[in-house]
């Protein structure tokens, strides 16, 4: 019996080390290119054109990071306007899309009422039948509820039955439907159940689903150009500035605006990473 054990362990620590080294790898990979642009955003233009490329600047320029707070602005709409637009449509649309679909999704999941399976179908056809050329009819209806070059754009184009949906209702449907009823029986409402005793159960999918879809739509540029222009979030201003760096080619600068918005993504990971690692692996009612 120790002869197993051993090898067991022996095979554990080798299988281990191997992946270790692996996602060790793995990592670098993926980090290479931040690093390059970092260092790229403190070089001066001459540099960047002439020097080789994963060489280190001679004095580092951090005027870059200035300079792009300045040249990046939209038709007089500033840097740090551009950033309160990206708040409010990454984290307003995340928000506002993931609180309609996860109710709309704890509904379809725990209660029996005619219409459930034909939503539910509905929203799966919606996933798998690719709708090509509706951006016209979308830009219309846009116009017609008055959410067009709007804040209100976040609230009325939050949908209910796409694929966060699918994701939460097939989390909902593995939470124990015990957990309500002991709610019920000590006088707890429907919404006081929904909000206070299922919902915590799955606060780490839902937070999962929220750093993706912030960070999808934090980085979406052709949405905010077409259907709020006046409105020119951080991705917008980044994606106007190429025309002007292929022609200054100032990419230190552009670089530096990269950099710039890439930090808040990179926060909100830094606060939400202990809730997407607390999964719960058991439950806490008894048989």
């Amino acid at each position: 019996m120790k002869l197993v054990t051993k090898r067991n362990k022996t095979r554990f620590t080798v299988t281990t080390a191997v992946v270790f080294a692996i996602f060790c790898l793995y990592t670098v990979i993926l980090a290479i290119p931040y690093i390059w642009g970092i260092i790229v955003s403190l070089k001066t233009r001459y540099e960047y054109m002439e020097m080789p490329v994963f060489s280190l600047p001679e004095k580092l320029q951090f005027s870059n990071y200035i300079k792009a707070w300045k040249e990046l602005s939209v038709e007089g709409t500033s840097v740090p306007m551009m950033f309160v637009n990206s708040i409010w449509y990454a984290g307003g649309m995340s928000v506002t899309s993931i609180l309609f679909s996860t109710m709309t999704a704890y509904v379809i999941a725990k209660y029996r009422f005619p219409g459930r399976a034909a939503i539910y179908t509905t929203a799966l056809v919606i996933m798998m039948i690719p709708i090509m050329g509706s951006m016209a009819s979308s830009l219309k209806f846009t116009q017609m509820i008055g959410a067009y070059d709007s804040r209100l754009y976040i609230f009325l184009n939050a949908s209910a039955v796409g694929a966060i949906f699918i994701i939460m209702y097939a989390t909902f449907k593995g939470v124990s439907w015990g957990y309500a009823e002991a709610a019920f029986i000590d006088g707890a409402g429907h919404f006081t159940t929904f909000f206070k005793i299922m919902l915590p159960q799955v606060i780490s999918p839902i937070c999962a689903l929220f750093m993706t879809q912030f960070i999808t739509l934090w980085s979406d540029d052709a949405t905010p150009l077409v259907y709020f222009p006046n409105l020119p979030t951080l991705s917008t201003g980044l994606y106007m500035y190429q025309s002007v760096v292929k022609k200054t080619e100032q990419y230190p600068i552009y670089f530096a605006g990269l950099i710039t918005c890439m930090i808040p993504t990179l926060t909100l990971f830094l606060i939400f990473q202990k809730n997407l690692m607390n999964v719960q692996m058991g439950g806490g009612l008894k048989g």
